[in-house]
């Protein structure tokens, strides 16, 4: 069989898609069949009738790592949220470029850097806020190459955090962290605050120096501002953070705890963790 005939001779694009960023270079479809499934043969029989393909991740890279090449076989990553210092906000930069190296998207939360305005003791006095860092988590999505295609990032950050705001409209500039998704964080207790229209306290205590940084908005106003924007841009997106981490098979353990979620949202992940994508054309089966 040639990738003509399992896409169609017509599905230039596809057939494209294929050739830039999932074949090695010099490999034909049969030898692609075979890398990518292990020389399982049921397997490579339902990647030929559509039944059933792996995650990106493993179509491009499985069978490489024996040539030498460093990739990783998962599609996405949750990186150990940045402490508030320095030193972690820029050992996160570089656990995200590494993982991009290896070819894995990433999701972080930025909720425990402190917001915009808090008291620092260097050269700046204050500290110019959580949201100022993903620019820089963007820029080094934007800077690690994949093989033809970019980086994938999911940032977040609680909605009690005093820079929502400000991380809400940021996309509103289109030219600005272009390599990212957003997300916000929801909580029960802002719902609440939302549907009896009261009040919501934005708070924030700096580890380093005890000092406490609070806001009071209109629960109403703030959740307004999320679905308006979402509205109109897309994003940010919205994450039940509570319910989330309640719904998962280990939400009794005290050790286990959701960190972030991938770059599409869809697999909440610890620090650290990764998850294998595949997809199943139940179609096909029927």
């Amino acid at each position: 069989m040639t990738v003509k005939e399992w896409l169609g001779e017509e599905n230039q694009l596809g057939i494209d898609i294929w050739t830039k960023k999932y074949a090695a270079e010099g490999e034909d479809f049969d030898s692609w069949i075979t890398r990518v499934s292990g020389g399982n043969k049921e397997i490579a029989q339902y990647m030929k009738e559509k039944k059933f393909l792996f995650g990106g991740r493993i179509l491009s890279n499985r069978g490489l790592d024996r040539l030498g090449r460093k990739v990783t076989y998962s599609n996405c990553y949750v990186i150990e949220p940045p402490k508030d210092e320095i030193e972690s906000i820029f050992d996160c930069a570089k656990k995200l470029a590494r993982t991009y190296s290896y070819g894995g998207g990433c999701g972080v939360d930025i909720s425990q850097l402190s917001p915009k305005g808090a008291k620092i003791n260097n050269a700046a006095k204050e500290t110019s806020g959580a949201v100022s860092f993903m620019e820089l988590y963007s820029l080094v999505t934007a800077l690690i190459g994949q093989n033809g295609r970019r980086g994938a990032l999911m940032i977040s950050m609680d909605c009690s955090h005093p820079d929502i705001l400000e991380f809400i409209e940021l996309k509103t500039d289109l030219e600005k962290v272009t390599k990212a998704n957003v997300s916000v964080r929801i909580y029960k207790d802002f719902m609440e605050a939302v549907k009896k229209g009261t009040d919501y306290i934005l708070s924030y205590e700096r580890e380093a120096t005890g000092e406490v940084i609070k806001k009071r908005v209109p629960a109403r106003a703030l959740f307004k501002k999320i679905t308006d924007t979402s509205w109109d841009y897309a994003e940010p997106g919205v994450l039940f953070w509570d319910r989330i981490s309640s719904w998962n098979l280990l939400s009794n353990t005290e050790e286990f705890s959701y960190a972030g979620v991938n770059p599409c949202a869809e697999e909440p992940l610890p620090a650290g963790g990764s998850c294998l994508l595949g997809s199943i054309n139940l179609s096909e089966f029927v």
